[in-house]
């Protein structure tokens, strides 16, 4: 009996030796012993299935080595390590487009109100410039002396005398192309009382206070400056020529009074300044009386 459990365990010994042996040559010398087997579920995770036993598939695959599965590849032909490097390098590009250069400022946003382009209507239009001597002509033209005789009446004692100067004021002044209103500043600085027989002590006689010497030498009609018309006349050619010979009026209006080359009137210098202030108000007062159609005058 003894003899008998001995010659089993041989046996099995020897059956056990030669399956060690068949299994090396078949496996190349892999380990014979079995072991679980990795696999993929669903998730990609890898999942133990258990041994299958060695009866079922017969010694050989009982000592089989354990099946590696091949790695998975993602759609697009990339692995996962070249797809993160990828990622990463596009993250760091965009974070370096966002700073702003060394040294430079970011610029700023453009603003965001809208242009608003304004209407057609709401433009000025460039007003036109008027020469105030040609309109003066032009009221005077189409009213003859009535502006200037409201305006010399406003600034002396005796309107009678105020229209009958004015209409010869308004006459010569259109013969000789002289401001109406330059010609009646004249006359009222040198005579504001519109005194036809006043003489200074110089000499000078009438409205516009004309030396005697003068009398009769600019073809008025008349050598008597104490008469309205004449003496007028005589005054307005005076101041003419005076105009046409000097440099300014200012030179004009002093010859006029005798303070260019003599100091006949006290502070005589002053007498262009009071002339011109007088004129500009005399010519303010005419045009107050434009209408439309005078002031189409244009320069």
């Amino acid at each position: 009996m003894l003899s008998r459990l001995c010659s089993r365990r041989v046996i099995d010994a020897t059956l056990a030796a030669l399956a060690v042996v068949v299994s090396a040559c078949a496996g190349g010398g892999r380990s014979a012993a079995p072991g679980p087997v990795p696999l993929l579920d669903a998730f990609g995770s890898r999942a133990t299935s258990p041994a299958a036993p060695a009866s079922a598939v017969g010694p050989a695959a009982a000592v089989s080595a354990p099946v590696r599965p091949a790695a998975s590849k993602p759609a697009n032909g990339k692995s996962a390590a070249v797809k993160s490097a990828s990622t990463h390098a596009t993250r760091t590009a965009k974070a370096a487009a966002a700073k702003p250069a060394a040294g430079k400022p970011a610029a700023k946003p453009a603003s965001a109100k809208p242009a608003v382009a304004r209407p057609a209507s709401a433009a000025r239009p460039k007003a036109a410039r008027v020469d105030s001597a040609a309109l003066e002509f032009a009221v005077t033209a189409r009213l003859a002396h009535e502006p200037l005789t409201r305006a010399i009446a406003r600034r002396t004692r005796n309107p009678a005398m105020a229209e009958r100067a004015a209409w010869a004021v308004t006459r010569e002044a259109g013969r000789v192309r002289v401001s109406p209103s330059l010609l009646a500043a004249v006359l009222l600085i040198e005579n504001r009382q519109l005194d036809s027989t006043a003489v200074s002590s110089q000499g000078a006689i009438g409205l516009m206070q004309v030396m005697p010497v003068h009398a009769g030498s600019y073809g008025c009609g008349s050598a008597d400056l104490t008469h309205v018309d004449a003496n007028i006349c005589h005054g307005a050619r005076i101041l003419h020529l005076y105009l046409v010979r000097s440099r300014s009026v200012t030179v004009a209006l002093r010859r006029y009074n005798g303070c260019v080359r003599g100091a006949n009137t006290p502070r005589c210098s002053r007498y262009p300044v009071k002339v011109l202030q007088t004129a500009a108000r005399l010519r303010r007062d005419i045009l107050a009386s434009a209408t439309e159609a005078d002031r189409r005058v244009r320069m």
